[in-house]
């Protein structure tokens, strides 16, 4: 497999195949050889390495803009935690 048709999988197909490799004996270093990538790659399309195994867009919802309701209301930024 080319970097590029790695890359043009979905993320979480992506990290499926990467765990096949990585269950069928190989180390994380060959699964990524076989795969045409590199750590830097897996980070830009969001695959991450956690607790044995890949995978994908691991803190995705720390990104969203869409508040939750557990912001604080009142909260004052120059008073510190104790603004809170």
């Amino acid at each position: 497999m080319t970097k590029e048709e790695f890359l043009a999988m979905p993320a979480n197909e992506a990290a499926d195949k990467l765990n096949e490799l990585i269950a069928a004996g190989k180390s994380k270093d060959e699964a990524l050889a076989e795969c045409g990538v590199t750590a830097p790659d897996l980070m830009k399309a969001q695959i991450f390495w956690v607790k044995d195994k890949y995978i994908a867009r691991a803190w995705g919802g720390y990104t969203s803009t869409k508040r939750t309701g557990n912001e604080a209301g009142d909260s004052d930024p120059s008073k510190g935690y104790q603004g809170v």
